[in-house]
């Protein structure tokens, strides 16, 4: 739920009940995928050098043993559609969370910075096991496989609207549905 610090988010959009890694659909549109930016800021307004949290929850529910999979994305690969991620950068996954035949919910939450100057992301992670920042140029918690050498963050955000990012599901076996709660981007 939205508190005072949101500065947008996206709330109960339907997810996929693919055992295919799939993007969380815009609402009304099944291959268009949901993203979300912080709101405009001019050079040096209050997401310029300042940092943000990205904020994830997302639910499913199967009916025997299954694993649920939850991937955040900066949405850097000019991609629209919702299993093409090329070029996009993975800033926060779950790994695989067992479920069966109940809810399966994962909470999770990343700092994020983004500079007019040096015009790259930045981001860490908290986990439960403890905390994760792997600082690479430009500084991203991790990268999918799909992340070619030229490194398209350094090279694609030349202003806060290039920064966007979206959610991914994949439910491994045993689906009946699956659901993002919120994805936030809160002031801090």
């Amino acid at each position: 739920m939205a508190n005072l610090n949101t500065a947008t988010a996206l709330y109960n959009l339907t997810g996929p009940t693919s055992s295919t890694e799939t993007a969380i659909a815009a609402a009304g549109s099944t291959t268009v995928r949901a993203v979300l930016a912080p709101p405009q800021d001019l050079a040096g307004g209050f997401f310029d050098g300042h940092p943000f949290k990205v904020r994830v929850v997302s639910q499913a529910v199967v009916t025997g043993a299954a694993n649920f999979t939850v991937n955040v994305y900066a949405n850097l690969g000019g991609n629209t559609n919702l299993t093409t991620f090329t070029n996009d950068v993975l800033i926060i996954g779950s790994g695989s969370q067992a479920a069966a035949s109940k809810w399966a919910t994962v909470f999770m939450e990343a700092i994020v910075m983004w500079d007019s100057v040096s015009q790259q992301l930045a981001a860490f992670w908290n986990a439960a096991a403890g905390a994760a920042n792997i600082p690479t140029t430009p500084a991203v918690i991790k990268t999918s496989a799909a992340v070619t050498a030229t490194n398209p963050v350094g090279t694609a955000l030349s202003n806060i609207s290039s920064v966007q990012f979206f959610v991914t599901h994949t439910l491994s076996a045993n689906p009946t549905s699956s659901k993002l709660v919120e994805l936030a981007i809160d002031r801090i």
